[in-house]
């Protein structure tokens, strides 16, 4: 299939994935008397229909929260800014930490901070919030003094520093150990020994001659990298409190005991859009450090 037919298939596509996606809460139901689960294929796609029916209305775009009737639209900015915000800043501190702690890490011989390294990669990331948490209010009840908000207390008063860290720790940590991988591979090559051989530095060597070569697998596993940073978004903006896209679809998804599809499929579909958004902006953060190293 030509790659120009491919990518025009994607945003329908999507939409469709997403659609039959996000139907199932409607399909499967669980009887109230006996809790057997029971499949509706006709309320799946009858949710299918009256949103695409909606869109002539708005009620696509309509939603309850409590008792109140809001629009998605005028809900969906501040959320999707603070999303933005926290994954766009965690995504790009992480893969510059873990670029420089990476290349440390491959050349350097400490290695109490390889196994401190090792021993956080196999901590969930809800773990790693909660320690963070907890640390902070240790740090309160000793000392009298409290150095981050561990929550945000209200929407207008979040929580900023804390979260901040959060988001830079758990995708810097995959990212140290792959850099860490692939700069000890490349440190081996005939052309290192052949750059140390005509004199250079041992800087130079290690950021215009291995580095380079260790840009490219960065990118291939740029989706990795999106996955780890979105996997738990929904567990980190709970823990802390951030009226981010998943908490407000998450937090609004059955009201009053029906599924509301219309506010599932709309987050979903904003949660793709930011994802794009990050993507692009790691491809071009990866480019301009191709800019800077590559001779």
């Amino acid at each position: 299939m030509p790659k120009a037919l491919q990518l025009a298939w994607i945003v329908p596509g999507t939409l469709l994935v997403v659609l039959l996606f996000a139907m199932f809460p409607a399909v499967l139901h669980s009887d109230p008397m006996d809790g057997v689960l029971h499949v509706d294929w006709k309320n799946g796609f009858s949710s299918i229909r009256d949103y695409v029916e909606g869109f002539g209305n708005g009620q696509a775009f309509r939603y309850l929260s409590g008792s109140n009737e809001l629009s998605f639209w005028s809900q969906i900015g501040d959320s999707f800014s603070i999303t933005l915000f926290y994954m766009a800043v965690g995504a790009l501190a992480g893969i510059t930490i873990g670029v420089l702690l990476g290349v440390y890490f491959a050349v350097s011989r400490a290695a109490w901070l390889k196994r401190i390294l090792e021993l956080t990669s196999v901590l969930p990331d809800f773990v790693i919030v909660l320690l963070l948490q907890f640390l902070i209010v240790y740090l309160a009840t000793e000392t009298g003094f409290v150095f981050f908000k561990v929550a945000s207390p209200t929407m207008d008063d979040p929580a900023i520093a804390l979260p901040l860290l959060s988001t830079v720790i758990i995708p810097a940590n995959y990212m140290i150990r792959n850099v860490a991988l692939h700069m000890n591979l490349t440190l081996t090559e005939d052309y290192i020994s052949f750059a140390k051989a005509r004199g250079l530095g041992k800087t130079y060597i290690i950021f215009f001659h291995a580095v380079p070569n260790v840009l490219p697998y960065l990118k291939a596993d740029l989706h990795k990298f999106m996955g780890i940073l979105f996997g738990n978004l929904f567990i980190f903006e709970y823990l802390y409190n951030l009226n981010g896209v998943t908490l407000l679809v998450f937090s609004n998804a059955f009201a009053f005991g029906n599924y509301q599809y219309n506010l599932v499929v709309n987050g979903i579909l904003t949660l793709f859009v930011l994802y794009a958004i990050i993507f692009a902006l790691l491809r071009f953060f990866i480019y301009g450090w191709e800019k800077v190293v590559v001779r």
